[in-house]
């Protein structure tokens, strides 16, 4: 009776602070409005074209999906969110190549011309059943080549958010790959022999192509219930013929993936900054600081970001606090019940280090949204920076038994991973009454861990992290490059990804970003938490929050000195 009781309260707040509302805005193709694109909510069957100028407006409550589609136009779907109310829709056009319907051996090649192109051809892999060719598999068949898997010095972070529903880790106690799709497990495919497990420091640095196979037509020959095959071609595992000179029969071109455009400062230099800011810069005085403000502010009534912008200036720059944070209560004012909004001043605050300020402004997001994984995490995150150990702990046991209970969704991703980094964390650090006696030294001490939170979940943006040789890796976190993974996010609840960096790599790397938007015409905030030796009773933290706003410019986040490489989790 208890249980029903709580899953009756809970489901009742849900349905009363989520009500419906009408999600508006533009659809465009190319910077054109797009006309008469079919906009459907699927959940209620509701339906509606856009005018002539691309506009739309339809009713859907949070949670529900809307559907975009439009004849020769790739679809787009969009999960709607408490505070979705605008939508800009950008559409492609959908690239079909077609080929001559031709039967000939140029088209269907036998497996000894497969064979002898595998060099040349970055479409072929082999696989226990013989050379397959992604161009006439039948079923979906992403490839990696070596010079793209060279670019992660990592192993796992290489393999998730690149293939579609997969997640992936280096488990750090067995060194095993574990490798989930959906949450279910795949059988490996390595030099044609199948396996169910592998070692990550046998075969990482000696792989040449990784495939993956989902589709059930692909996965049906390797056993009954397999859901997912990791095909792996190692360098010294797949030998192929060579000319009478002893080189191939073609050479691959190798891609270059070192860094040689120029890179903005997100901060200023080379960044498209608003007129008020760039005035603020200027001033040259705190009271031609103010001057600048009082003037700007009737124009910049109703702008939010406006004030925070203000406030940072006169907080970190001009040093009044008294002055900023009148500036800020004005942004409070504004924000109102908007958590979008109100993650962006606590992630500020947080930066700033005022602990207890950014702590009532998590908990105010947590009230707003507590279906959300990402509540939970941000409010023990932030008992933690309070010294309140138990009452972080007391919140993850909430959110373990709420999904328990049915009364959240199961993650199916990421999340799992994430949420569990996290507790383990807390658990084997030195903190009060959770204090480890006896502690082994893990795989993990004298790291360094980069977490990445994001205010908006329609943000969409490229991770650069450039090595000290001038040498790039990107995680693009797009609706192109990870449909899947941001449809858990939407549906979940939770906006971060996190990176292991080990010691591999000694100087100073470069982290940049580029922001390609969130549908709106708001800026993203990107919060930034380093841990140093991480998982040690050293381990130590600082936190950085940049403003995404230049779309389409690669801009230079910080520069972290690390004795490692990057490794996605």
């Amino acid at each position: 009776m208890k249980s029903f009781t709580l899953a009756s309260l809970f489901l009742l707040f849900f349905i009363a602070t989520h009500g419906q509302q009408t999600i508006q805005g533009r659809i465009t193709q190319a910077g054109a409005p797009l006309p008469d694109v079919h906009v459907t909510n699927l959940d209620s069957g509701a339906q509606i074209t856009s005018d002539r100028e691309g506009m739309y407006h339809i009713q859907a409550h949070p949670k529900e999906e809307l559907r975009f589609t439009y004849v020769g136009m790739d679809t787009v779907s969009v999960i709607v969110e408490d505070i979705t109310r605008i939508l800009n829709i950008k559409m492609n056009l959908r690239v079909e190549e077609l080929e001559e319907v031709t039967v000939s051996k140029t088209i269907l090649k036998g497996q000894k011309e497969l064979e002898l192109e595998y060099d040349s051809n970055p479409n072929i892999i082999k696989s226990a059943y013989g050379y397959l060719n992604k161009e006439t598999s039948g079923y979906s068949l992403r490839i990696l080549e070596e010079e793209e898997i060279e670019m992660a010095p990592q192993l796992d972070f290489l393999l998730t958010g690149r293939f579609a529903g997969i997640s992936a880790r280096c488990n750090p106690f067995n060194d095993e790959l574990e490798v989930y799709v959906r949450g279910k497990g795949v059988v490996f495919d390595v030099d044609g022999v199948i396996l169910y497990r592998i070692a990550c420091s046998t075969i990482f640095g000696n792989i040449r192509r990784i495939a993956f196979i989902s589709g059930l037509a692909g996965t049906t020959r390797y056993g009954f219930g397999v859901r997912g095959v990791m095909i792996i071609n190692t360098k010294t595992g797949t030998i192929t013929p060579k000319e009478p000179d002893g080189k191939p029969y073609d050479q691959a071109r190798l891609r270059n993936n070192y860094l040689t455009e120029e890179v903005a400062d997100v901060e200023g230099l080379g960044a498209s900054l608003p007129s008020y800011l760039k005035e603020l810069h200027e001033s040259g005085s705190t009271q031609a600081a103010k001057t600048v403000f009082e003037n700007n502010r009737a124009t910049y009534a109703h702008h939010p970001f406006f004030y925070l912008d203000s406030y940072r200036h006169f907080y970190e720059t001009e040093k009044e606090k008294s002055y900023a944070d009148g500036i800020l209560n004005a942004y409070h004012d504004l924000a109102g019940n908007n958590p979008v909004l109100l993650k962006a001043m606590a992630y500020v605050l947080e930066a700033q280090g005022r602990q207890e300020k950014s702590h009532s402004v998590y908990k105010q997001v947590y009230k707003l949204r507590p279906e959300y994984a990402q509540s939970f995490i941000d409010m023990a995150n932030s008992y933690r920076d309070l010294d309140k150990p138990e009452s972080a702990a007391s919140l993850y046991a909430r959110h373990s038994y709420l999904l328990d209970q049915g009364l959240l969704p199961k993650d199916s991703m990421e999340l799992s991973a994430l949420m569990e980094r996290e507790v383990d964390n807390l658990f084997a650090l030195d903190n009060g009454s959770l204090k480890i006696q006896k502690r082994k030294k893990t795989d993990d001490e004298n790291n360094t861990r980069l977490v990445f939170e994001w205010n908006d979940s329609e943000a969409e943006f490229n991770l650069q992290f450039v090595n000290p040789g001038n040498q790039y890796f990107e995680w693009k976190h797009t609706q192109g490059e990870m449909p899947e993974r941001i449809r858990s996010e939407k549906e979940l609840g939770y906006s971060m990804a996190d990176f292991l960096l080990d010691e591999e790599l000694l100087g100073d790397w470069k982290i940049n970003a580029t922001y390609h938007g969130n549908k709106q015409l708001t800026p993203t905030y990107l919060k930034v938490t380093v841990y140093r030796n991480y998982g040690s009773r050293l381990q130590s933290k600082e936190v950085h929050a940049f403003k995404l706003a230049t779309k389409g410019m690669n801009q230079h986040l910080f520069k972290l000195r690390i004795p490692a490489g990057v490794a996605h989790h």
